[in-house]
């Protein structure tokens, strides 16, 4: 499987976007591992997309998270592969910066599989309130 890369994908992204932070954040424990500051997403406009997308996938866990600066980060370079068999990240934040393979874009998506190792594009976090790093992160499992 390629990567996919999918730009303006959600509709009325700044709306979107004002929804997921006035819900909130909070550390969720899946397993050992510590997701910081997410939020919990069911089925919304973007696992519609990948459902397009992607018909012989399911989501699995889909989840906002925003990455303020100075928030300590479990790992750096890494592979989701326990996740599921795709990664979907939405970028849901404006500051891009150059990373190996793609510039981080508002309101764009890379769908990738999961076993491919990948970091976000800086080593620290940046911004604060509603100025953080924010990602929607959805990882997907094919159907069987």
């Amino acid at each position: 499987m390629n990567v996919g890369i999918y730009n303006n994908v959600i509709k009325n992204v700044d709306s979107y976007k004002k929804d997921i932070l006035k819900k909130g954040f909070e550390d969720i424990l899946l397993g050992e591992d510590t997701f910081k500051n997410v939020q919990a997403r069911g089925r919304d406009e973007l696992v519609d997309f990948l459902l397009i997308k992607y018909p012989n996938y399911s989501p699995d866990l889909n989840f906002a998270r925003r990455s303020p600066i100075y928030q300590d980060e479990p790992n750096y370079i890494h592979t989701d592969e326990m996740m599921g068999d795709l990664t979907a990240i939405l970028y849901l934040y404006y500051k891009g910066k150059k990373s190996c393979i793609l510039k981080a874009k508002y309101n764009r998506l890379v769908v990738f599989p999961s076993d491919l190792y990948h970091s976000r594009n800086i080593f620290d976090n940046y911004g604060s309130a509603e100025n953080a790093r924010l990602i929607q992160v959805c990882f997907l499992k094919e159907n069987k």
